[in-house]
């Protein structure tokens, strides 16, 4: 087996067949489709190689004719001519450049709107496992890779390996045999090539992981900051980011050292070829076999053929930490939720609005049930309310209805359609949702609440913040409506982040509501303003309440009490007092502490 075939075993062995798979949909998904530009820029490329070899070949008038002949009548043409090839070469170069920079930032961005439309189908339990720090490194170091990669790898092998096979040709045209005598040594350069490439691979996977490290902390440190400066935790979390930026610089001198050592060893290569020609060069020149033009324009060539060659060296490495994101990017593309709609969902309709929970089972981890059986029933337009312990499986409930999760065992059905047999989007469409965690985006008042209906005018958004009695403090704001909220609402009380999310679901209109612990985490004078938002939100509507303050409870249709994943009491609340068991030694608690 011959120094090619070998190069060739090894280059493919790394390409396995799903690797292949990705690279030919990444290329005809997102670079193809820009055919018109890749073709011009491929144009250019070939005028900047061939003007390359151009502008080396004249060379040998200059020397035979000019330096040597003293030949004045073509000295005006020869200069002309060096003039125009030098000219086309930038010219070409500069609109190859425009052209794959706008096939880069198209290629990008397309990358990135697809990637984020599979991120934002996911699961919630995808974002459970995966911080959403290390979610972005795909967004900005994976794709700028990739794209990296895929612009620089077409360049090399069209721009770069056209003017190398034509300044080779332009060597075995000046001299067949000191030609021939060159490529013995370049055979010894491609085996560094793969080697170093596959540990670069490696390194450089390493490094992405270690970057979402990096911006993990920092996003935790930066949300929970009240929580670093009231326990003093500035030095421990600054070590804890020094220690994640060594390990990155570690690995960044690591890659460094396999990536540039293909540098220094082509310009070596490089020297041994420019040595060699000059001592049989100037042999044969001196043996009257060999033209003073020929000799220096193939050493000129030479000289020429080193940057693209060293281009062409390095693509292996380039192309290996191209491998390791498209690897990565695709684990994601490529991932389907497991909540999706059935082939034949059909929309979901409500029409009274009746929620039938039916020996529901569910568990977050295998084999760990989280829900025991759980049967429950809320009637048109009731208000049933859903109380219990920490980890009882309420807010899995809340998570079940809206189809978060699928459950394990039995059924959901509003108004006899069972859940799981209708789209997503229109089960949700038809539910209002408002927790006690409320997330609000770093926008304006006004375009948070419109997040319930976009469509919505400004005075459907200003009449919804009137009924969730948000009006008053939202124009008292120095933009009113137009007040930035901050980072996850950052410039407002918890009482008027509350408010506003209410408002929101008094926008969407929704005939079914369900509110997990909306005033827990308020004071009693914010709990009395939202708590009357919310009375009006749940007039008409079909609405499950999880409440951990059983005052604001005690006239719903109906309580249920959870315990460990099961349903231990049910009733009214005067019913519920009668028994004198979990829920009355509840409420007494709370009544004492109130």
């Amino acid at each position: 087996m011959n120094i090619f075939s070998k190069l060739k075993q090894k280059i493919v062995s790394n390409l396995n067949p799903d690797l292949i798979i990705k690279i030919k949909r990444l290329w005809m998904e997102y670079v193809l489709p820009q055919w018109k530009l890749l073709a011009l820029s491929m144009i250019f490329m070939g005028a900047y190689a061939g003007a390359n070899v151009w502008s080396v070949s004249l060379l040998k008038p200059v020397f035979d004719k000019v330096f040597i002949e003293q030949n004045r009548n073509i000295l005006f043409t020869i200069a002309l001519e060096v003039l125009i090839a030098f000219g086309a070469k930038c010219f070409a170069q500069y609109f190859q450049n425009i052209t794959m920079i706008m096939l880069g930032a198209n290629f990008t961005k397309r990358l990135q709107g697809d990637l984020y439309e599979k991120f934002i189908a996911q699961d919630l339990e995808f974002f459970h496992k995966n911080n959403s720090a290390s979610l972005i490194v795909y967004f900005t170091q994976d794709l700028n890779v990739i794209r990296d990669v895929i612009l620089n790898c077409v360049t090399t092998l069209v721009r770069d390996a056209c003017s190398v096979v034509g300044l080779i040709v332009l060597m075995f045209w000046k001299s067949f045999d000191m030609a021939a005598a060159m490529f013995i040594l370049f055979p010894i350069g491609f085996y560094p090539m793969v080697y170093f490439g596959k540990k670069i691979k490696k390194i450089f996977s390493n490094q992405q992981i270690s970057f979402g490290s990096l911006y993990a902390i920092l996003a935790q440190a930066f949300q929970g900051i009240k929580i670093v400066k009231s326990y003093n935790l500035e030095a421990m979390e600054s070590q804890k980011v020094r220690s994640s930026a060594e390990a990155i610089a570690n690995i960044e001198v690591k890659l460094s050292k396999n990536n540039h050592v293909l540098s220094p060893l082509m310009e070596f290569l490089g020297g041994v070829a420019a040595a060699c020609t000059l001592a049989y060069g100037g042999y044969r020149i001196i043996h009257g076999t060999l033209t003073t033009g020929d000799f220096v324009v193939f050493l000129v060539a030479i000289v020429a053929a080193y940057q693209p060659m060293k281009s062409l060296a390095n693509l292996n490495a380039r192309f290996q930490m191209g491998i390791a994101a498209i690897n990565r990017v695709f684990s994601i593309m490529d991932k389907r939720p497991v909540i999706v709609n059935k082939s034949d969902a059909k929309v979901f309709e409500v029409r009274k609005g009746v929620i039938k929970v039916n020996n529901v089972k569910f568990d977050y981890a295998q084999g760990v049930e989280v829900l025991h059986g759980i049967n429950l029933e809320v009637n048109e337009g009731e208000r049933i309310a859903v109380v219990g312990a920490a980890g009882s499986g309420k807010s899995t409930l809340i998570n079940l209805i809206l189809r978060f999760y699928d459950v394990k065992e039995g059924s959901i059905k509003i108004d006899g359609q069972d859940i799981r047999d209708v789209t997503i989007e229109s089960l949700r469409d038809n539910i209002a949702f408002v927790s006690q965690d409320v997330v609000l985006f770093d926008d304006t008042i006004k375009k948070n609440i419109l997040m319930g209906k976009p469509d919505a005018t400004d005075e459907e958004a200003i009449n919804a913040a009137k009924q969730a009695a948000a009006h008053n403090f939202i124009i008292n704001q120095n933009q009113g409506y137009d007040t930035v909220v901050g980072e996850r609402g950052s410039n407002l009380s918890g009482g008027q982040k509350q408010m506003i999310s209410i408002a929101r679901a008094m926008l969407k209109n929704a005939p079914i509501l369900l509110l997990d612990e909306a005033t827990s985490s308020l004071d009693s004078k914010s709990e009395r303003m939202v708590q009357e938002g919310l009375e009006r939100l749940m007039k008409g509507r079909t609405s499950i309440v999880i409440a951990h303050r059983l005052s604001t409870i005690i006239n719903s249709d109906k309580i249920y009490v959870f315990e460990s994943g099961n349903i231990v009491e049910s009733g009214t609340h005067a019913q519920l007092l009668a028994l004198n068991s979990y829920y009355a030694n509840l409420y007494k608690i709370q009544f004492m502490q109130d």
